[in-house]
């Protein structure tokens, strides 16, 4: 003679079915999707969001432009910087270029020269560039100029732009 499940099991059966419904499997994205990281973050007080679709906006307010043929570029916001400073916000323009439209970009916007960014020395700390992780950059070089700081690794290729503002 057969008994039928006792309640408990049938409990128990019920509750990890659940779980397990609610554990991701491994077929799930671990990172972010494109379209997740391409939404639109507006942080309190800032005037865009920092998505794309503003970067020219973005880039005006800080009196620049990339570098000619910049590529993989994406936008985030200065969160680092909005925390220690009340009212502040910011952009950081991360993106990749060839070494000679960095080296015009440094002559346009720098009082540098572009022609011997290699020979300048690695900047030290303390970087003032908070929202950047600067300990995963080669040979970091930074300046500023205005509301912007500029960070180039070299050998040239990869460089992020750091936009603040806060209110008046």
């Amino acid at each position: 003679m057969t008994h039928p499940p006792s309640r408990a099991i049938l409990t128990a059966a019920a509750i990890v079915t659940l779980l397990n419904a609610c554990t991701p499997t491994p077929t799930e994205p671990a990172s972010p999707t494109p379209e997740e990281t391409s939404m639109s973050t507006q942080q309190e007080g800032a005037p865009y969001p920092s998505d794309l679709d503003h970067l020219d906006d973005i880039l005006a307010l800080g009196k620049t432009a990339l570098p000619e043929g910049a590529t993989n570029i994406t936008i985030t916001p200065a969160t680092k910087f909005a925390e220690s400073y009340p009212g502040g916000w910011g952009y950081v323009i991360a993106y990749h270029a060839d070494p000679q439209p960095i080296r015009n970009h440094i002559d346009t916007y720098t009082s540098h020269s572009g022609d011997n960014i290699e020979d300048y020395p690695d900047t030290r700390p303390p970087f003032d560039v908070e929202d950047i992780d600067v300990a995963n950059i080669q040979h970091p070089w930074i300046t500023g100029f205005g509301k912007v700081q500029i960070v180039i690794e070299r050998p040239l290729g990869r460089c992020w732009l750091l936009i603040r503002g806060a209110p008046c």
